[in-house]
């Protein structure tokens, strides 16, 4: 099973292309990756051909495809240091590298 740093994303991949969004922890901002070409993914229309494009080698790209858009995302977001959440740049304060959420919750103590 793949595994995001977000705790939340989606797959919007076609039989033609990889595609994948992953979200702000915090708000929910998305940020799409670049689509990623399947190598025999052109001409494929029909949902059959789709199917049964799923064996070794889609997998694998896929995976691949993931797996690089993944490492991409994380340039679009940040870690907080107090609550390890993935945030998008909004919902971040540099100076603190700490989140708006973290805090909020510090000022209320």
């Amino acid at each position: 099973m793949l595994h995001a740093f977000t705790k939340k994303w989606t797959d919007e991949s076609t039989s033609k292309e990889f595609t994948f969004t992953f979200y702000c922890d915090l708000c929910g901002k998305p940020w799409k990756s670049f689509p990623i070409p399947f190598s025999e993914g052109e001409g494929k229309k029909s949902l059959f051909n789709f199917l049964s494009l799923k064996n070794a080698q889609w997998k694998s790209e896929y995976k691949d495809a993931f797996e690089r858009a993944n490492r991409e995302a994380m340039f679009h977001f940040n870690r907080c240091l107090n609550c390890k959440k993935w945030v998008c740049d909004d919902d971040f304060h540099e100076d603190e590298n700490s989140c708006t959420q973290c805090l909020e919750e510090q000022k209320e103590k």
